[in-house]
């Protein structure tokens, strides 16, 4: 998956047009050496479950925000701390009362159950 495939799921999970210029694209591909294409979709999942409902974290759900690489670490490691606990898991999935979490429930219960 490349930068520009990352950039267009983002677009198509918040309904956002962020276009494929060279500073969206520069965080994603720099994240790319570090991370794999499956975590920062996990991430982008994850926040958008957590933000998109929030007026006032919902605007945080961009490029300069997601793919920065010191808020990246921590995003990260959020998600691992979901999927290694099923009762976290659970208990955030209550916090944020939501059924659908980032608009693909599929996809996320297959990775926490």
């Amino acid at each position: 998956m490349t930068a520009t495939e990352i950039l267009q799921y983002l677009n198509d999970i918040t309904g956002s047009r962020f276009r494929p210029i060279k500073s969206n694209l520069a965080k994603i591909d720099a994240l790319l050496k570090d991370f794999t294409h499956e975590e920062i979709i996990l991430v982008i999942q994850v926040k958008t479950f957590q933000w998109r409902n929030n007026p006032t974290m919902a605007g945080y759900l961009r490029p300069s925000t997601l793919f920065r690489q010191s808020n990246f670490e921590n995003y990260i490691n959020e998600v691992e701390r979901l999927k290694n606990n099923p009762q976290l898991y659970e208990q955030f999935r209550k916090e944020y009362g939501a059924e659908k979490p980032a608009d693909n429930i599929d996809d996320l219960n297959d990775l926490y159950g």
